[in-house]
């Protein structure tokens, strides 16, 4: 009886030992991470040069040279996208930009659907050497909700539908 009593008692241990850490080692809560991803973009968001929708419309009318890069992804891209807009999909960037970005002085403009993937976008072209990289911080949101006329492959859009 004490045996089994000493055997229940070490394998209570045993298995003790063992639950605690694997809870100890379980992940963070999904919220924990939505709230982590956020950290990471905000600050770099807010850190690297931007204008406004608004601001690059007026740039664009003005007549400006420049290079507008849209980093969504590709069907976002044929969905709709800015006027004259090159894509180039986020994670290609480093591989990509060199090939279609030759003038490392050009003025660079880069969207993408709210400005937290063009942010780094924007950040790491300039860590590759580019001059003159800006964020469209509101990016197609803001533009869209400014009412400026967006391209597909099937129409361009006046800005005045519904």
């Amino acid at each position: 009886m004490k045996r089994t009593i000493s055997l229940l008692t070490a394998l209570l241990f045993v298995l003790m030992c063992f639950s605690a850490p694997l809870s100890a080692i379980a992940g963070p809560s999904i919220d924990q991470v939505k709230k982590n991803v956020e950290n990471l973009w905000k600050p770099i968001k807010e850190s690297q040069p931007h204008v406004t929708a608004v601001e690059f419309k007026k740039i664009m009318d003005g007549g400006e040279k420049f290079i507008l890069v849209d980093v969504r992804t590709e069907d976002e891209y044929k969905a709709a996208h800015l006027p004259g807009a090159m894509h180039i999909s986020r994670g290609l960037i480093e591989w990509v930009a060199p090939k279609k970005l030759q003038n490392t002085d050009a003025k660079i403009y880069v969207y993408c659907r709210t400005g937290a993937r063009s942010a780094f976008v924007t950040q790491r072209l300039l860590e590759m050497g580019y001059t003159n990289v800006t964020n469209i911080y509101d990016a197609f949101k803001g533009w869209v909700v400014a009412g400026y006329p967006v391209y597909n492959r099937y129409i361009t859009d006046t800005g005045n539908s519904p």
